[in-house]
């Protein structure tokens, strides 16, 4: 798409850190800051390619079930998610679908006691507490996740009977991680540090990793700019709570899980799927209705 001309690119046309051409990615997407967890999402697809594997930001398209899905690994941190995330963008085929929607599934801890390891949190808003979001949007503009996307993720919990290991509620974005995990060692303001992650526990947030603030607000920047051209970006995000609430353990241990891993993937490609169900019964005149979703909802919405 021309809005895209401009992004960095090599003499073969492909973008120069996820190394894919204009037009050759899918408009439905999982990503994840973990390149084996990028792997282990495309084997859960049929006909997966790799496209890319420089810098180890992985890239796969394939099919779920019927579903063309690609899969794209950000690295670390919101500098890195706001590179892979914009080159995604830069090469999602606009002719297949102008309706964009990209599932983040990555690994988070609790700031909440009752959220435990093993359980997940779909984020519905986040906390700003990095650097690189205010290079796109002002501080006072909140970082929301979408809410079609929000409701096909519900729904995809709901049918795979999963209501309660999900939790729906604000999650945080940092830029550091032993900083804000251990400030009193890692930091020369560690009171700044504390009194904030104790705000951000008073108003609700529920979990904290480091890359959705910035691909949030991307989604909303894009979406306003090419409105005029019917497009629109959808961005949600599943996280697993790999460590325990932040005030309950000073020694962390992140305890990973393969198998929970791939169940987060398994609940966005179904999202997804919800999502491209509902844009054909849009398309064909028909009702939308999202019963699991309202349910999983009302039981597990964090207000």
């Amino acid at each position: 798409m021309e809005f895209f001309e401009g992004t960095f690119r090599d003499s073969a046309g492909r973008s120069y850190h996820i190394k894919a051409k204009e037009g050759t990615l899918s408009p439905y997407s999982i990503n994840a800051g973990s390149p084996e967890r990028v792997e282990s999402a495309a084997s859960l697809l049929s006909n997966a390619e790799l496209v890319n594997k420089n810098r180890g930001l992985y890239v796969y398209n394939g099919l779920y079930g019927n579903l063309p899905v690609t899969l794209f690994c950000t690295g670390m941190g919101p500098g890195s998610a706001e590179i892979a995330y914009t080159e995604y963008l830069a090469n999602v085929d606009y002719k297949k679908s102008k309706k964009v929607f990209s599932i983040r599934v990555g690994t988070a801890g609790s700031w909440a006691s009752f959220v435990r390891p093993g359980e997940f949190v779909v984020e519905t808003g986040i906390v700003r507490n990095e650097g690189a979001s205010n290079k796109i949007a002002p501080l006072e503009w909140p970082a929301r996740t979408d809410i079609i996307t929000l409701l096909a993720i519900a729904e995809a919990v709901g049918k795979l009977k999963l209501e309660k290991r999900f939790w729906f509620g604000p999650g945080i974005t940092k830029d550091t991680l032993y900083a804000d995990e251990d400030p009193e060692r890692r930091s020369s303001q560690p009171w700044v540090i504390e009194a904030k992650a104790k705000s951000y526990e008073d108003m609700g947030a529920v979990s904290t990793s480091m890359e959705s603030s910035v691909m949030a607000l991307l989604s909303e920047f894009y979406s306003s700019k090419l409105r005029v051209k019917g497009v629109k970006i959808g961005f949600g995000s599943i996280l697993l709570i790999v460590s325990p609430y932040y005030r309950e353990e000073k020694q962390v241990e992140f305890n990973v899980s393969e198998e929970d891993e791939l169940q987060g993937i398994k609940v966005a490609l179904e999202a997804l799927k919800v999502v491209n169900e509902m844009q054909k019964a849009v398309n064909s005149g028909k009702k939308i209705t999202l019963e699991e979703a309202i349910t999983v909802l009302y039981s597990r919405l964090l207000y």
